[in-house]
């Protein structure tokens, strides 16, 4: 953090760290589960409620319903802009119609592949570490016949393998290339623009599931020349129940009727209020993107506040943000490495090399009663992490096999932990938790 704003300035823009429980303040490292809410992002939600709390002026004419439209769509004749645009040049997309607000990363995920026109014999290409929201849809559609889901594999290092992805490109077969920017497990972001210039070489569309990513770097879509780009507001300081579907215009319809679409076109899969244009009993004519994909009432006052939440990270600087959290991994990976590296029960799960791992630092600890640290943790020192399988119970699976969590005897009892940090963790917050793990580990034998 440079002079613009310490970091403890940034701290105080959060009501719930001065909260104290047993006498001591939060330590909050579960950021990667969702993330706190600063006042301003607070204060616009409730100015929705008490000032304007109506529809949008795409459905009513009155006062209050253009105030809305004017905090979500803009007005340049009064010089307002509006979240959609905000949001539109904060990932550097070409216009913001090619931004939709979704309900969470989940569901601008399941937009697209719900929507999305596959033909027999298509392959939509994953990770072995996509979390459930980008592995169930896929899965869903091969049960029912509709694609064939297949899985690109890292290197030795456990990072992205460009010549394994090539080859599964050269089958000739994959239409549709849905991966995690970043790992919720390890960390790890992908390289994109490379990913993206192969599958394109090959004729595949790219679908980036961002939620990991877009909250702590700078996003340029059209330099990734990615297709389509999904995240959520909560992971980055915003409102709950708001999330983004970045998608290419073209991608995304032109036609008033579906049928009339191109064999890439997106369709809407919920229909209703502010999707359609006309309808007579026989026919429907369908709004132009991006109102066709949000149907009925929005949450109007989460999509007015992620504006003020993205000009909130702006003006931190999202290339501070990242070097922050790079900065508070390297100390805890030092840390943890030099306590508990040579101990052959304790190890970090990924890319050992913590500038490969932004803010999330995962653990896996291999000992009897590995389990219930998180709430040690918290019940300690109010130190809140994640433990379990982060919503991917299939890598989890995968390389502890499908009964891990019930093992059979106590040397074969293992956990997972997740520490993930944002902009307002600090040294001393990664001190506490590292002295009260470290008690933890003393009380249960393992040092």
């Amino acid at each position: 953090m440079d002079s613009r704003k310490s970091i403890e300035e940034c701290r105080e823009d959060f009501p719930s760290l001065k909260r104290q429980r047993k006498g001591k303040p939060p330590i909050y490292l579960d950021n990667a589960c969702t993330t706190l809410v600063p006042r301003q992002v607070i204060e616009s939600i409730q100015e929705y409620y008490m000032e304007y709390p109506s529809c949008s002026g795409t459905r009513s004419r009155h006062w209050f319903a253009q105030e809305v439209s004017e905090r979500i769509e803009g007005n340049p004749g009064k010089g307002i802009k509006g979240s959609r645009q905000i949001i539109a040049e904060f990932i550097n997309a070409g216009s913001e119609k090619e931004i939709i607000f979704t309900l969470n990363t989940t569901h601008a995920l399941n937009t697209v592949a719900l929507g999305f026109p596959f033909q027999p014999g298509d392959v939509v290409l994953l990770t072995d570490k996509e979390h459930n929201s980008n592995l169930l849809p896929w899965l869903k559609l091969q049960k029912a016949g509709r694609i064939k889901v297949d899985f690109t594999l890292p290197n030795d290092q456990d990072n992205f393998d460009l010549d394994a992805f090539e080859r599964k490109m050269k089958t000739g077969r994959v239409r549709l290339v849905s991966i995690s920017y970043t790992s919720n497990v390890t960390g790890y972001t992908i390289p994109a623009r490379e990913i993206t210039k192969i599958a394109h070489q090959y004729g595949a569309l790219v679908l980036l599931d961002g939620a990991q990513a877009v909250p702590h770097q700078t996003i340029d879509v059209q330099n990734l020349d990615v297709d389509f780009l999904a995240f959520s507001l909560h992971k980055m300081c915003g409102p709950r129940g708001v999330g983004v579907l970045y998608g290419k215009k073209e991608l995304l319809g032109q036609n008033p009727h579906e049928e009339d679409e191109a064999d890439h076109v997106v369709a809407p899969v919920i229909l209703g209020g502010g999707t359609v244009a006309d309808s007579t009993y026989h026919s429907y004519a369908l709004m132009l993107p991006p109102y066709r994909f949000e149907a009925g009432i929005q949450n109007y006052p989460a999509q007015i506040a992620s504006g003020i939440t993205v000009q909130y990270l702006q003006q931190i600087g999202m290339d501070r943000i990242r070097d922050h959290e790079a900065g508070l991994n390297r100390f805890l990976t030092e840390e943890l490495m030099n306590r508990y590296g040579d101990t052959g029960w304790f190890r970090i799960v990924g890319p050992q090399d913590a500038s490969q791992r932004g803010g999330i630092l995962t653990f896996e600890v291999k000992r009897p009663n590995a389990v219930g640290m998180a709430v040690d943790l918290s019940e300690k020192n109010n130190v809140m992490i994640r433990d379990s399988v982060f919503c991917v119970h299939s890598y989890f699976n995968e390389k502890f096999g499908p009964e891990w969590t019930r093992p059979i005897s106590h040397s074969e009892h293992r956990m997972v932990y997740r520490v993930s940090c944002y902009f307002y963790n600090t040294v001393d917050e990664c001190r506490i938790f590292l002295e009260t793990l470290d008690e933890i580990f003393k009380e249960r034998g393992y040092i």
